[in-house]
């Protein structure tokens, strides 16, 4: 007995066993750490991970009831995935690091569904541009991680308040020490 490609069933059996089965969308599986993309939520490119600040839009992805897992490559620096794994933690999704010499782009972070997911975001938008568009001062973006004025703090959370999350509010502590604000050298 023959299939469609004129090869046996026992041809067929030989050519499974030495170099697999035929997969599904193969290609696609590698730009997405393994997973198909109309199961992908939203994704971070290697440079986005690589930032000083995390995105608050994975944590609004995770939120929503179709997010099941979410995947980092295997190459990403712990320091870089920390936030990212406590909001998963925090949220019941399981997490996973995925590593493959298969894998193709520079996708290092997925949020995934089990199944085709309804809400598809895909790329996240580079946060340099979208906080510019939002009309947040370039040093207020650039210094992510420190402590901002009061004036810069109010800046922030009327342009982008989602963006807290990598920012600093001035103690009592930083009025009384003189710590600058680095969103606008004061």
């Amino acid at each position: 007995m023959q299939n469609n490609n004129g090869e046996s069933k026992l041809e067929k059996t030989a050519r499974e066993g030495a170099f697999g089965a035929p997969e599904i969308k193969k290609g696609e599986k590698n730009r997405f750490l393994g997973e198909f993309e109309e199961r992908i939520l939203g994704y971070l490119v290697e440079e986005q991970l690589k930032e000083n600040a995390v995105y608050p839009e994975i944590k609004e992805l995770l939120e929503k009831d179709e997010a099941k897992k979410l995947i980092i490559r295997g190459d990403m620096d712990k320091d870089q995935i920390e936030k990212y794994l406590e909001w998963a933690r925090e949220l019941g999704v399981r997490f996973t690091r995925k590593n493959s010499p298969d894998f193709r782009g520079n996708v290092a972070l997925a949020v995934a569904g089990n199944d085709a997911v309804k809400y598809q975001v895909a790329k996240i938008e580079d946060r340099q541009e979208k906080l510019q568009n939002k009309g947040v001062s370039d040093n207020i973006i650039k210094n992510a991680g420190t402590t901002l004025c009061k004036d810069c703090w109010e800046q922030l959370m009327k342009k982008a308040p989602e963006e807290k999350v990598n920012y600093n509010k001035p103690s009592i502590f930083d009025k009384l020490t003189g710590t600058g604000c680095t969103g606008c050298s004061k």
